[in-house]
């Protein structure tokens, strides 16, 4: 197959996520250990990018599931005991990178080459300047300050 057509293959299956049955039991026993981890599990898979990455803060899993930090914690320290996902730090937030051996969203002979270029989700709480300010008024600004026409 040529790189063409991996390419439009992949583009096809953008929306797919490969679940691996070899480990059902694990994912079954997260369910019934803590539901809350397991939808955070799914939240992050749901997520993630194709490399399996995902980088958000805390914040995003509080607001989403309406849930406390503490209990936000639990749960990803639960996950990252167990093996369901690697944690890497950027800044205050976190990469979250599903185990490769869990779910998997590229081709199978590409496990091994995973990048870490996640998508990144922002909680609109922790960024209210960037979802109530007007780009363009700030452009309009700009436009008076220097006298573009």
């Amino acid at each position: 197959m040529t790189d063409e057509e991996r390419n439009e293959e992949q583009k096809k299956n953008s929306n797919f996520v490969m679940i691996y049955r070899d480990h059902m039991p694990e994912m079954r026993w997260l369910m019934k250990k803590s539901g809350i981890a397991s939808g955070i599990l799914n939240f992050i898979i749901e997520h993630m990018d194709s490399k399996n990455a995902l980088m958000c803060s805390q914040q995003v899993f509080i607001d989403y599931f309406e849930i406390s930090r503490p209990t936000v914690a639990r749960a990803i320290k639960l996950l990252y005991d167990n093996g369901f996902i690697d944690i890497l730090k950027s800044g205050t937030s976190n990469v979250y990178i599903v185990n490769k051996e869990v779910a998997w969203t590229s081709w199978n002979n590409q496990k091994e080459y995973c990048q870490f270029n996640g998508n990144i989700l922002i909680s609109k709480a922790e960024n209210k300047d960037y979802f109530y300010r007007n780009q363009y008024d700030r452009f309009k600004e700009l436009r008076e300050r220097e006298g573009i026409k």
